[in-house]
């Protein structure tokens, strides 16, 4: 509902990795495989457990799987489409990849509730919202 919403705006969101810069996300619906799953992510990176995103959208349909390293996170891409990914593993530093999810769930929450605010108070972009992710 809530991106569905946005995709009415000139909201964008941009997702990349894995020798292609730009994934070309839909906001009204491909972004809204990856906000439902990111609660988990956040959750799994704050607590050093992995975790898989299915990113199932037409087009997209990839899946994600994020396993805590140390310090960092090693991130693999498995295409269910033609697309190949190079490198098929990335590494990202644990404390940077948790903090650019909980500034996206903070952001999402604030383009949320200036357009949409009665849908902003719903669980959980009310608490995003007011910064608890």
């Amino acid at each position: 509902m809530a991106c569905g919403v946005l995709d009415g705006t000139d909201a964008a969101f941009r997702i990349g990795g894995f020798g292609r810069d730009d994934w070309v996300f839909d906001v009204g619906y491909d972004m809204s495989a990856f906000v439902e799953e990111l609660p988990r992510l956040i959750n799994a990176l704050r607590s050093g457990r992995e975790v898989e995103l299915d990113l199932y959208s037409q087009g997209v349909e990839r899946t994600l799987t994020f396993s805590p390293d140390g310090d960092r996170v090693l991130i693999k891409c498995v295409s269910r489409t033609s697309w190949v990914p190079q490198p098929e593993v990335e590494v990202c530093d644990a404390s940077d990849l948790l903090g650019m999810c909980v500034r996206l769930a903070h952001d999402f929450a604030g383009a949320v509730g200036a357009v949409a605010p009665a849908i902003a108070r719903l669980e959980p972009f009310d608490r995003w919202r007011r910064g608890k992710v």
